[in-house]
């Protein structure tokens, strides 16, 4: 018979709440389409205390699961629909390949869309 050894736990590993939120922020930033993070808002930012926070993203560690809520300013032109499920898998698949921590929800809050001088024309 072929018996693996037991593998001993050489310590334990320990990940900040502020790597995760990182991780999804710039994940975002990248998504085309995105011009930038919007601020949270303030009704809703004292309903998350105890959650980290950073520019536009809140990530809530409760029950085991994690889940982000991403507030974002869009480009003009592009559908909002698509580009809001192109950042959900994104943050959801970076998360898993850096971290390998499984995401459970993450909710895209479009605050507004961006239209500079030349756009409005």
């Amino acid at each position: 018979m072929n018996e693996e050894p037991e593998k001993a736990s050489i310590g334990r590993i320990e990940i900040a709440p502020e790597v995760l939120t990182t991780i999804a922020l710039y994940t975002t930033l990248s998504v085309e389409g995105v011009n930038q993070m919007a601020q949270v808002p303030a009704d809703v930012s004292h309903l998350f205390r105890r959650s980290a926070r950073q520019n536009g993203v809140i990530l809530d560690f409760s029950n085991g699961s994690i889940s982000f809520d991403i507030y974002v300013l869009m480009e003009p032109r592009v559908n909002v629909l698509d580009t809001s499920r192109s950042i959900q898998a994104a943050v959801v698949e970076a998360i898993d390949k850096m971290v390998g921590i499984p995401v459970e929800i993450v909710n895209v809050h479009v605050e507004d869309v961006v239209y500079s001088l030349d756009d409005a024309a």
